[in-house]
């Protein structure tokens, strides 16, 4: 008896979930969902008057479905999230260090139709009348076997589009931005991610692209520790960078730039401890026969002859030529 009562108690629980939500309010999808079985509830009575009722509802659930999913529809293009666009600095660069690029198609083209809509809606505002007195007429021709008016099947139209732009609308607003800034949230957090931006940062103006690629691999190193030899190359690039960076400075800083070489070197040896087949990658970026204009961050240290990096990089009996 008492697992009985537990039952239904847990059943009425999970009931009144549906409708109630934590702080006592009665969820908006209920007032959508009420709406709606209404609907649906009134087309059915209408339609038991007709002889060929279950065609007669067939049509009316049809055109109650179509009107639901287009006002769902445009509900959804008005509510998708925008993307904020981060401001840029001076040098092209986001302010910010952690921006990364997301794909903005769909806010671009939700944005362009509703435009249009909104648009075209006005400037043919006078001539609307007649088409949807046409549409609705249209539509009325396929309740062959009961005389339905116009006025009623505009009436299922408005009645079904109203809510469902309500319920596209709000739940694009209130459910689709929180999925995407949840799932931005857990794709921020893996590895890969700063991984990827680590890399593109090196691709930025110096020296914002570098201290921003040294700033990202500290914090992964912070978080995720530094068993990956891809993101001590890339820091190897990003000293390299740097190296370059004081180098060609007007009053070059000698401990800034002997850190750098010493902070890239160190950077290599580590890549090559954990992955020791990278040499010719590595190499690649520092021997100039090998390296290409846009990965070329290591051949400054074959310019200026490093030992450590020859010693490091070099084949067996290889020197620098005179």
């Amino acid at each position: 008896m008492a697992n009985g009562l537990n039952g239904q108690t847990t059943l009425w629980a999970k009931f009144t979930s549906l409708i109630i939500d934590n702080d006592g309010e009665v969820r908006w999808t209920f007032y959508q969902g009420l709406a709606i079985v209404a609907g649906i509830g009134i087309l059915i009575v209408y339609s038991a008057k007709s002889p060929a009722f279950p065609q007669s509802l067939a049509v009316g659930l049809l055109v109650a479905g179509a009107s639901l999913a287009c006002g769902i529809f445009i509900g959804f293009l008005f509510g998708i999230p925008r993307t904020v666009q981060k401001p840029q600095a001076a040098d092209g660069t986001t302010a910010s260090q952690s921006d990364s690029g997301v794909n903005t198609n769909l806010e671009q083209i939700s944005d362009w139709l509703t435009k249009i809509i909104v648009g075209v809606g006005l400037v043919q505002l006078s001539k609307m009348p007649p088409r949807i007195k046409a549409l609705v007429e249209y539509m009325s021709s396929a309740f062959a076997d009961q005389k339905v008016s116009p006025a009623t099947v505009l009436t299922i139209m408005a009645y079904f589009a109203i809510f469902g732009f309500l319920l596209g609308y709000l739940w694009t607003r209130i459910y689709l931005t929180r999925e995407f800034n949840r799932v931005e949230r857990q794709t921020r957090d893996r590895p890969e991610f700063f991984e990827g931006l680590i890399h593109a940062f090196l691709y930025q103006p110096m020296p914002t692209g570098f201290k921003y690629a040294i700033a990202k691999a500290d914090e992964y190193k912070q978080r995720f520790g530094m068993d990956n030899w891809r993101v001590w190359f890339y820091l190897a690039c990003a000293y390299a960078q740097q190296y370059t960076f004081e180098k060609r400075a007007p009053k070059p800083d000698e401990q800034k730039k002997n850190a750098a070489r010493d902070n890239s070197l160190d950077a290599v040896q580590h890549a090559l401890q954990l992955n020791q087949d990278a040499k010719p990658i590595i190499r690649g970026l520092w021997d100039p026969a090998q390296a290409k204009p846009t990965e070329n961050d290591l051949q400054v240290f074959y310019e200026d002859k490093d030992p450590g990096f020859m010693a490091v990089l070099g084949n067996p009996g290889e020197t620098y030529p005179p």
